[in-house]
């Protein structure tokens, strides 16, 4: 079971321009922006400064999420530039509010100093510490990026959020901050930049928390198990459109791919297995071919005495668009991913 939850608010902070806010921009900076003011000459060094994500998500309470629910940050990247080989991410919880505010710094400088700089993070209050005020040790996360070319950032954040969520903290979380170590931010050399997409963007890409725990429910009844993967899966209650939010129960007939010809009294087409407990599903945006839900320990496949099932949650997907649902089912040593070949859409 997984929750998915789009940020509330997020800016950039940005340490060559201190003073201004980029609350409204489709695109979010991480580590270094070098500052290429058209006032400079051609032998002026430029000067490279810090970039640093601020970005807030709306908890959920105990009542909706169990004590041992994982969470996941999710960026989907734009762009990255000179960026040093398995350079690392550190992840803080930012420890005081802060104003997205309305600047639109890229595209065109609007506002710029009604919401958090590097400075301050609000208009009228200024940080203790530039550059954001944060809690470090234990409540922090880092990740290194390994893979080449760099792939979208995903980040497992459970020793910061599950203590908050747990123990009732909300009201004390003001979001997490997403920059380079400070040894790799205080190196002159090191002009890395990783730029995602922001709550701002134009597309499907918004940044994610994903808040995920295994709560299979497996009981086949008078159902058999496979005997093999040459089997056929179909959603038999799939809609081809839903209304985004709705919360459906979508269950699979599991025959026999090429059934061999017999007289026993057991239709062709009617539901003869379950699908085993080492099932998953996957949600992919048809259109871009984004994966929504990933198989993993949070997307099993559930199964009651009469079929195999998923409960299909539309919240987290967007209006307008089509999606596809696939399979990944394992039998022994062997898997095999089945696309069900039915798009569905959210409206």
């Amino acid at each position: 079971m997984r929750i998915i939850l789009t940020a509330s608010k997020d800016t950039t902070v940005y340490q060559a321009f201190t003073s201004s806010n980029a609350g409204l921009d489709e695109i979010l900076d991480i580590g270094k922006v070098i500052n290429t003011d058209v006032n400079f000459t051609s032998s002026t060094v430029y000067a490279t400064g810090s970039a640093r994500t601020l970005i807030y998500f709306d908890l959920p309470t105990t009542a909706s999420v169990p004590a041992t629910a994982s969470y996941f940050l999710n960026l989907k990247l734009a762009n990255a530039s000179d960026l040093n080989r398995n350079q690392q991410l550190v992840i803080y919880q930012v420890s005081r509010s802060w104003d997205e505010g309305s600047g639109v710094f890229y595209q065109n400088v609007q506002n710029a100093s009604d919401g958090a700089t590097w400075t301050k993070c609000t208009s009228t209050v200024s940080w203790s510490n530039a550059g954001g005020d944060f809690l470090t040790g234990s409540t922090s996360q880092s990740v290194s990026l390994t893979t080449y070319p760099l792939q979208d950032i995903r980040v497992d954040v459970t020793n910061i959020l599950r203590p908050i969520v747990s123990q009732s903290l909300q009201n004390t979380f003001y979001g997490l901050a997403v920059q380079f170590p400070t040894a790799d931010e205080t190196d002159y050399t090191n002009r890395g930049n990783i730029k995602v997409f922001s709550t701002q963007t134009h597309t499907i890409h918004q940044p994610t928390l994903e808040v995920a725990w295994d709560n299979q429910t497996f009981s086949t009844g008078s159902l058999s198990t496979i005997p093999n993967l040459n089997i056929k899966v179909v959603p038999s209650n799939l809609r081809q459109t839903y209304t985004k939010g709705d919360v459906d129960k979508l269950t699979f007939t599991v025959r026999d791919q090429y059934p061999l010809r017999s007289f026993d009294s057991t239709l062709r087409y009617k539901n003869k297995y379950y699908l085993p407990s080492s099932s998953y599903y996957s949600i992919i945006d048809a259109q871009s071919n984004t994966t929504i839900v990933p198989f993993d320990e949070y997307s099993k496949i559930d199964t009651d005495p009469t079929s195999s099932y998923v409960v299909l949650d539309t919240s987290p997907l967007y209006k307008g668009r089509f999606y596809k649902l696939k399979l990944k089912v394992a039998s022994g040593q062997y898997s095999r991913v089945i696309d069900t070949d039915t798009l569905f859409k959210v409206e």
